[in-house]
């Protein structure tokens, strides 16, 4: 009987179930957020020729960027683990849903279903980019920040076309 109680509680004990990521919410609610404070303040960070320069930032930015990094790196993680993804809950539309030749929830949702492992694969992407932030931050680094900050909206992009709008894309 005890052998039987472990084995048939094991599953319970130790096993941490992943919830649903609700994908439309933690994007506009947090990683589109985020991602614009990384800008903002990378954009600020530049001399009149448009390059870094540190004494433009401030002790409350470079923690700004360093909160902005982990907000990034804790949601892209969820993303790349979740046991489910939902890009919307029944009857809630998209961003940009209602214009012409854009994707549905439902569309989006079968567009990461047919690829399930290349869009996790993008999220943990996400986490690398997002640590590059926290990096910067952390070594106070102007010019690894400018960089970071360039390079995010490729690391976005990419993934959009692929998951978001694939038919725009095409007919590029």
């Amino acid at each position: 009987m005890a052998i039987v109680l472990s084995v048939g509680l094991s599953p319970l004990s130790g096993c941490e179930r992943k919830p649903t990521v609700v994908l439309h919410d933690v994007m506009k609610d947090v990683v589109a957020p985020q991602a614009q404070i990384v800008w903002d303040v990378a954009n600020n960070a530049q001399d009149d020729d448009g390059k870094p320069d540190p004494s433009k930032l401030t002790d409350g930015d470079w923690a700004k960027i360093a909160d902005a990094g982990r907000k990034l790196k804790d949601q892209a993680t969820a993303i790349s683990d979740a046991a489910h993804l939902t890009v919307a809950p029944p009857g809630q539309k998209i961003q940009d849903e209602e214009n012409s030749g854009a994707s549905t929830a439902a569309q989006v949702q079968g567009f990461i279903a047919a690829d399930p492992q290349g869009f996790a694969a993008f999220a943990k992407t996400l986490a690398e980019q997002a640590d590059k932030f926290t990096g910067a931050a952390q070594s106070r680094d102007a010019a690894k920040l400018a960089d970071a900050a360039g390079s995010l909206d490729q690391v976005c992009e990419s993934c959009h076309v692929k998951y978001w709008y694939p038919q725009q894309a095409a007919g590029k």
